[in-house]
């Protein structure tokens, strides 16, 4: 997320209004590889792969879990702020446990 001492860290908040995007382990295209303040690459849109935390289907929003790894919006009796959708899962994840699913950064 955006936010703090460096221009971007790892979000520590659930459904943070901050959220950047997704470290990305494989980038298609970098952009702006020369600035410095930015020491990973982060997808600000695309398809990645996303460390997800607890259950998620196809086509889940997905928002920060406030570990550091995304988790699927399923708060429908709250209203969801702007900001803190990250994207939507591409891939499904079952159980409580640490995974990586495919997701699509930047989509609502």
């Amino acid at each position: 997320c955006f936010g703090g001492s460096a221009e971007v860290h790892i979000s520590e908040e659930k459904c943070s209004k901050r959220v950047a995007g997704v470290v990305s382990t494989n980038p298609a295209y970098l952009m702006n590889s020369t600035c410095s303040g930015i020491p990973v690459a982060v997808a600000l849109q695309g398809r990645v792969p996303c460390k997800v935390t607890g259950k998620c289907e196809k086509g889940d929003i997905m928002v920060s879990a406030g570990d550091g790894t995304a988790t699927a919006w399923y708060n429908v009796a709250t209203i969801m702020q702007p900001g803190v959708v990250i994207g939507k899962a591409i891939q499904a994840h079952s159980g409580p446990d640490l995974g990586i699913v495919e997701i699509a950064v930047g989509r609502l």
